[in-house]
Protein backbone atom coordinates (compact mmCIF):
# COMPACT_ATOMS: atom_id res chain seq x y z
CA UNK A 1 0.00 0.00 0.00
CA UNK A 2 1.12 3.31 -0.92
CA UNK A 3 1.17 5.96 1.76
CA UNK A 4 0.64 9.39 0.50
CA UNK A 5 3.58 11.76 1.06
CA UNK A 6 3.80 15.47 1.18
CA UNK A 7 6.42 17.06 -0.93
CA UNK A 8 7.29 20.65 -0.07
CA UNK A 9 9.45 23.08 -1.98
CA UNK A 10 10.18 26.49 -0.61
CA UNK A 11 12.22 29.43 -1.76
CA UNK A 12 13.38 32.29 0.38
CA UNK A 13 12.64 35.88 -0.40
CA UNK A 14 15.54 37.86 -1.79
CA UNK A 15 15.78 41.50 -0.93
CA UNK A 16 17.67 44.21 -2.79
CA UNK A 17 18.85 47.49 -1.27
CA UNK A 18 19.15 50.88 -2.95
CA UNK A 19 21.77 52.74 -0.85
CA UNK A 20 22.27 56.46 -1.26
CA UNK A 21 25.43 57.54 0.56
CA UNK A 22 25.33 60.40 2.99
CA UNK A 23 27.09 63.60 1.92
CA UNK A 24 28.92 65.87 4.30
CA UNK A 25 30.37 69.19 3.11
CA UNK A 26 32.34 71.73 5.14
CA UNK A 27 33.02 75.17 3.72
CA UNK A 28 35.19 77.67 5.54
CA UNK A 29 34.47 81.20 4.33
CA UNK A 30 37.54 83.39 4.36
CA UNK A 31 37.85 85.74 7.31
CA UNK A 32 38.27 89.47 6.76
CA UNK A 33 41.13 91.16 8.58
CA UNK A 34 40.16 94.81 7.87
CA UNK A 35 43.57 96.26 8.69
CA UNK A 36 44.02 100.01 8.70
CA UNK A 37 47.45 101.57 9.02
CA UNK A 38 47.42 105.17 10.15
CA UNK A 39 50.35 107.07 8.65
CA UNK A 40 53.01 108.20 11.09
CA UNK A 41 53.48 111.91 11.70
CA UNK A 42 56.95 113.39 11.43
CA UNK A 43 57.56 116.99 12.47
CA UNK A 44 60.92 118.66 12.07
CA UNK A 45 61.53 122.04 13.67
CA UNK A 46 64.63 123.92 12.69
CA UNK A 47 65.22 126.85 14.99
CA UNK A 48 66.90 129.85 13.45
CA UNK A 49 70.65 130.02 13.91
CA UNK A 50 71.73 133.30 15.48
CA UNK A 51 74.72 135.09 13.99
CA UNK A 52 75.98 138.14 15.84
CA UNK A 53 78.62 140.42 14.38
CA UNK A 54 79.98 143.13 16.68
CA UNK A 55 82.11 145.64 14.80
CA UNK A 56 82.14 148.33 17.48
CA UNK A 57 85.81 147.63 18.33
CA UNK A 58 86.81 147.79 14.65
CA UNK A 59 85.01 151.12 14.33
CA UNK A 60 86.75 152.35 17.46
CA UNK A 61 90.11 151.29 15.98
CA UNK A 62 89.65 153.63 13.03
CA UNK A 63 88.39 156.46 15.23
CA UNK A 64 84.64 156.01 14.88
CA UNK A 65 83.57 155.39 18.45
CA UNK A 66 80.31 155.24 20.25
CA UNK A 67 79.80 157.90 22.93
CA UNK A 68 80.53 155.35 25.68
CA UNK A 69 83.74 154.18 23.99
CA UNK A 70 84.84 157.77 23.40
CA UNK A 71 84.13 158.63 27.04
CA UNK A 72 86.04 155.54 28.26
CA UNK A 73 88.99 156.32 25.99
CA UNK A 74 89.19 159.95 27.20
CA UNK A 75 88.92 158.86 30.83
CA UNK A 76 91.73 156.37 30.36
CA UNK A 77 93.91 158.96 28.61
CA UNK A 78 93.25 161.50 31.36
CA UNK A 79 94.06 158.95 34.08
CA UNK A 80 97.29 158.00 32.34
CA UNK A 81 98.39 161.65 32.02
CA UNK A 82 97.46 162.36 35.65
CA UNK A 83 99.54 159.41 36.89
CA UNK A 84 102.42 160.50 34.65
CA UNK A 85 102.27 164.05 36.06
CA UNK A 86 102.20 162.72 39.65
CA UNK A 87 105.27 160.57 38.90
CA UNK A 88 107.14 163.53 37.40
CA UNK A 89 106.31 165.78 40.34
CA UNK A 90 107.41 163.10 42.76
CA UNK A 91 110.74 162.67 40.94
CA UNK A 92 111.29 166.44 40.81
CA UNK A 93 110.55 166.65 44.55
CA UNK A 94 113.07 163.90 45.23
CA UNK A 95 115.71 165.78 43.22
CA UNK A 96 115.02 169.06 45.02
CA UNK A 97 115.27 167.27 48.35
CA UNK A 98 118.83 166.05 47.69
CA UNK A 99 120.81 169.11 48.60
CA UNK A 100 123.82 167.05 49.53
CA UNK A 101 124.53 166.16 45.90
CA UNK A 102 125.45 169.77 45.15
CA UNK A 103 123.40 169.75 41.97
CA UNK A 104 121.54 172.82 40.91
CA UNK A 105 118.26 170.95 40.71
CA UNK A 106 116.06 173.97 39.87
CA UNK A 107 118.18 174.88 36.81
CA UNK A 108 118.36 171.25 35.63
CA UNK A 109 114.60 170.77 35.92
CA UNK A 110 113.96 174.07 34.07
CA UNK A 111 116.32 173.06 31.28
CA UNK A 112 114.61 169.68 30.90
CA UNK A 113 111.19 171.28 30.73
CA UNK A 114 112.28 173.76 28.13
CA UNK A 115 113.85 171.14 25.90
CA UNK A 116 110.80 168.83 26.07
CA UNK A 117 108.79 168.55 22.86
CA UNK A 118 105.11 168.95 23.51
CA UNK A 119 102.79 166.07 22.62
CA UNK A 120 100.17 166.60 20.00
CA UNK A 121 97.58 165.61 22.56
CA UNK A 122 95.09 162.83 22.25
CA UNK A 123 95.75 159.92 19.90
CA UNK A 124 93.25 157.04 19.45
CA UNK A 125 94.25 153.58 20.67
CA UNK A 126 96.25 151.36 18.32
CA UNK A 127 94.34 148.94 16.14
CA UNK A 128 94.15 145.33 17.19
CA UNK A 129 95.52 142.42 15.17
CA UNK A 130 92.12 140.85 14.57
CA UNK A 131 90.58 144.08 13.24
CA UNK A 132 88.21 144.12 16.23
CA UNK A 133 85.26 142.32 14.64
CA UNK A 134 83.66 139.80 17.03
CA UNK A 135 81.60 137.07 15.36
CA UNK A 136 79.51 134.67 17.41
CA UNK A 137 77.20 131.95 16.13
CA UNK A 138 74.59 130.19 18.23
CA UNK A 139 73.61 126.94 16.61
CA UNK A 140 70.25 125.62 17.70
CA UNK A 141 69.61 121.90 17.26
CA UNK A 142 66.97 120.42 15.02
CA UNK A 143 63.98 119.07 16.95
CA UNK A 144 62.52 115.92 15.37
CA UNK A 145 59.26 114.47 16.70
CA UNK A 146 57.93 111.14 15.44
CA UNK A 147 54.40 110.09 16.35
CA UNK A 148 53.42 106.56 15.49
CA UNK A 149 49.71 106.31 14.96
CA UNK A 150 49.78 102.54 14.79
CA UNK A 151 47.45 100.09 13.22
CA UNK A 152 43.83 99.19 13.84
CA UNK A 153 42.38 95.77 13.11
CA UNK A 154 38.70 94.90 12.85
CA UNK A 155 38.52 91.18 12.01
CA UNK A 156 35.31 89.59 10.77
CA UNK A 157 35.34 85.90 11.67
CA UNK A 158 33.02 83.67 9.70
CA UNK A 159 32.11 80.27 11.14
CA UNK A 160 32.41 77.16 8.99
CA UNK A 161 29.36 76.14 6.98
CA UNK A 162 28.27 72.52 7.40
CA UNK A 163 26.01 70.78 4.88
CA UNK A 164 24.86 67.25 5.72
CA UNK A 165 22.54 65.18 3.57
CA UNK A 166 21.70 61.89 5.30
CA UNK A 167 21.96 58.70 3.31
CA UNK A 168 18.97 56.51 2.41
CA UNK A 169 18.50 52.81 2.26
CA UNK A 170 15.51 51.68 0.16
CA UNK A 171 14.81 47.94 0.20
CA UNK A 172 13.08 46.19 -2.65
CA UNK A 173 12.18 42.53 -3.29
CA UNK A 174 14.20 40.72 -5.90
CA UNK A 175 12.34 37.44 -5.42
CA UNK A 176 9.19 36.65 -3.51
CA UNK A 177 9.26 33.84 -1.02
CA UNK A 178 7.26 30.75 -2.03
CA UNK A 179 6.15 27.43 -0.55
CA UNK A 180 5.02 24.56 -2.79
CA UNK A 181 3.31 21.55 -1.14
CA UNK A 182 2.47 18.44 -3.16
CA UNK A 183 0.85 15.20 -2.08
CA UNK A 184 2.60 12.32 -3.80
CA UNK A 185 1.57 8.62 -3.90
CA UNK A 186 -2.12 8.91 -3.59
CA UNK A 187 -4.72 8.75 -6.12
CA UNK A 188 -5.35 12.42 -5.72
CA UNK A 189 -2.58 14.63 -6.79
CA UNK A 190 -3.35 17.96 -5.54
CA UNK A 191 -1.38 21.04 -5.38
CA UNK A 192 -1.92 23.58 -2.77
Amino acid sequence: MQIPQLKMESSFARLGLNVTKATHEIKQPQAEMNLRQQPAELTIEQARTELQIDSSQARANIGIMTPMQFSDSNASYGYQKAMQAIAEKSQEGDRLMRIHTKENAIAAIGRERGMRVLDSGYSPPASSGDEGVDISIQLKPVVINVRRNGMSMDPVIRPPEFTYIPGKVEPYILQQNSLKIEVVGSQLDRMM
